[in-house]
């Protein structure tokens, strides 16, 4: 698991404050403490908060940054592409995108500094939904009163569309097709996750997504929907939120080129998973799927069609991300070798529940 326990915080220290000094104005004297990692920390990047202190006007000046870090070894996506996030981001803070994002810093390609690549982010005040325990077990989400989760709801929903609104065109952001792997949308996105599924399963049985795989092939439906940008990681646990409204869009790791359908099928599945998948009811300000669907047509201009495909299909590439990320907490020794993690976890069990397939927890 990728940690701040593995670097030694005072070089960190030390090489971020030398490696500011190479972009801040000469006597700007930038010095880097407080180092630390959140409490949730991911495969797909590693996390660091810390302090850092330069001159600005001739006075000191304290910034609260976050540092990612590209993972060393442990590797969760298939073609895994860690600029990817930064410059898609990037790309839309330039061009006065309307979703709200980290205020970025520089990005780092040289891996003398960390040893990997890496880039800086403002951090930006808020509260973000757990996922474990869920938000919808315990938590702020709950513990807020129905109009304030209607209105975090709402507003989440509309910085998706803002997402899907971008003209991905005129910012260039066209290198997010994959034409070797088909056309935009479900062609390029079934031929990933189907070599995705074969990579990290590693030709161990997996009985529930080779099942949901099947099912995906047979009832595959037409896309008529503008191609749009697509989040990738499209939920409400990759929002800070202030006042229950968004504050920052992030990671966008999954990114790509799509129907819309498919970020709003990701964000309706994991509702779904986080309170079916689990028997637990869902926060009461929350408006329902019908509503979500309805209004979400109304945002786009357009019917929103097959969306439980769309749903299907993200715990089909859940349960995938599931598989690969079960082995690298065992490699990382956070889970023993003989767990059944793999194919037993919330993506399976949920996803064996919509298609009516026997659960993997017998």
């Amino acid at each position: 698991m990728p940690d701040i326990d593995q670097r030694d915080p005072a070089e960190v220290c030390d090489s971020l404050s030398r490696w500011l000094a190479t972009k801040l104005p000469a006597g700007s004297d930038p010095t880097v403490c407080n180092v630390n990692a959140p409490a949730s920390n991911g495969f797909s990047n590693e996390t660091i908060l810390c302090t850092a202190t330069w001159r600005e006007g001739g006075e000191p000046a304290d910034h609260r940054l976050v540092v990612r870090i590209a993972p060393t070894k442990h590797l969760l996506f298939l073609d895994a592409d860690f600029s990817l996030q930064y410059r898609v981001m990037k790309t839309l803070a330039d061009g006065g995108a309307g979703m709200p994002l980290p205020p970025l810093g520089w990005y780092e390609e040289d891996p003398s500094w960390m040893g990997v690549p890496f880039f800086i982010m403002d951090h930006v005040d808020g509260r973000v939904p757990a996922d474990n325990l869920p938000y919808t077990m315990e938590g702020w989400v709950i513990e807020a009163t129905p109009q304030e989760q209607e209105q975090m709801w709402w507003s989440g929903l509309d910085a998706l569309a803002e997402v899907h609104r971008t003209d991905w065109r005129g910012l260039g952001l066209d290198w997010l097709g994959d034409p070797d792997r088909g056309k935009p949308g479900l062609d390029q996105q079934l031929t990933y996750y189907r070599e995705f599924l074969d990579w990290s399963s590693k030709g161990r049985p997996q009985p529930v997504a080779e099942a949901s795989w099947e099912w995906l092939v047979e009832h595959r439906p037409a896309e008529e929907g503008d191609v749009v940008l697509c989040w990738g990681d499209s939920r409400i646990g990759n929002i800070i939120w202030d006042d229950f409204r968004p504050r920052a869009v992030l990671d966008w790791e999954m990114a790509t080129l799509g129907q819309c359908e498919l970020d709003l099928g990701w964000w309706l599945y994991f509702d779904r998973q986080f309170t079916e998948g689990l028997s637990l009811p869902r926060p009461a300000g929350f408006p329902s799927r019908e509503a979500t669907i309805e209004r979400y047509s109304e945002l786009m201009g357009r019917p929103m069609e097959h969306l439980e495909y769309y749903e299907i299909f993200a715990g089909f590439r859940f349960a995938v991300i599931m598989c690969r990320l079960t082995d690298l907490l065992v490699e990382s020794g956070q889970l023993p070798a003989d767990t059944d993690m793999g194919t037993n976890n919330l993506a399976t069990q949920f996803t064996a529940q919509l298609l009516g397939l026997p659960s993997p927890a017998g």
